[in-house]
């Protein structure tokens, strides 16, 4: 039931949202700045804006823990505690290895 509960959660995301959360998923427990989400994803505008939008629901649906460091710069990492998102970098940490690595290699050039 929790993958198909899974899948339900994914599809009623937004593709933005859906992109955030598997690319968190994939880095599981690790936190990555703004920057970073933003290059991980492919996303066209600044960290900012989706810090004003996108993360503020995530976070606000409890399916991110964005942590504010200083007062420009955040840390992002996918609720660990969420059961179902538990079960999602369970997945992607079985299934997910390609993609693992190329979002590794996008921090490591980030940084």
């Amino acid at each position: 039931m929790d993958i198909y509960d899974l899948i339900m959660l994914l599809a009623s995301l937004s593709e933005s949202k859906r992109r955030i959360v598997l690319a968190l998923a994939h880095l599981a427990p690790k936190a990555v700045s703004g920057v970073q989400l933003t290059m991980m994803i492919s996303y066209s505008g600044k960290s900012r804006t989706l810090y004003r939008g996108v993360l503020d629901e995530l976070a606000a649906d409890r399916l991110i823990l964005a942590d504010k460091l200083t007062p420009r710069l955040y840390s992002v990492r996918i609720n660990h505690e969420n059961p179902l998102l538990q079960t999602l970098t369970n997945l992607v940490k079985k299934h997910g290895r390609e993609l693992r690595k190329l979002y590794t290699t996008i921090i490591q050039k980030n940084k």
